[in-house]
Formats: structure tokens, C-alpha cells, sequence
């Protein structure tokens, strides 16, 4: 009996080590950056809040939404920019990590 019960805990251990898992690995690739965007491949400028952001699909279109907005009504700036899309998350990463200290991101809040 003792053999079956410490074999029980042993299964029901690697069970939930499975499943602790399974959650760690779902927020390292589904997560929600904040209460707008939520990560993704695409690299959008947030012009409002100044700063880059990799987002979903749904945040791109957003993004790109609200600025043809914007120039339709020819506002004085723009909310954001949507700028590439990219093969994943982490690439989109990446390249932010590089353009951050490189790019002034005034040229794209504002119009010519």
C-alpha cells in the first residue's frame, strides 16, 4: 500500500510539474504588454506614450487604423506608426532593442 501511495504522489508530482509548465510556457509567448497591446511580431511607435512596442496583428491594425484617422482629419500629430511586421516575436524584439537608442521617434508623430 505504502508502494502504491508514494507512487501516486510521484505521478500526480510530474502531473502538475507538466501543467506549472504549460502556463510558464503559454505567458512566455501569449502575454499582454499592457492594457492596449498585447505581444506580437509587428513593430508599431506609440506616439502618445513615446515608445515602441511588438504587437499582435490586432494591435498593428489598430495602430494603423487611428493614424489614417488622424491624417483624414489632419490632426497635428498621430497616435502611433505602424512600422514592419516580422518573422516572430523575438525578431521583433531584437530589432526594437537596436532602433530604441537610434531612432528619433518624433519623425513619425507628426506629419511632414
Amino acid at each position: 500500500m505504502k508502494y502504491f501511495f508514494l507512487l501516486f504522489l510521484v505521478s500526480m508530482n510530474s502531473f502538475a510539474e507538466t501543467e506549472a509548465e504549460k502556463f510558464v510556457q503559454s505567458r512566455k509567448t501569449d502575454y499582454q504588454i499592457d492594457w492596449q497591446y498585447k505581444a506580437g511580431q509587428y513593430l508599431i511607435y506609440d506616439c502618445e506614450r513615446s515608445h515602441y512596442a511588438c504587437v499582435d496583428q490586432d494591435g498593428y491594425s489598430n495602430c494603423g487604423e487611428e493614424r489614417s484617422f488622424a491624417i483624414e482629419k489632419k490632426a497635428s500629430s498621430y497616435p502611433c506608426a505602424p512600422l514592419s511586421k516580422f518573422a516572430n516575436k523575438k525578431s521583433c524584439v531584437e530589432k526594437n532593442y537596436k532602433i530604441v537608442d537610434i531612432n528619433a521617434p518624433r519623425r513619425f508623430c507628426y506629419p511632414n
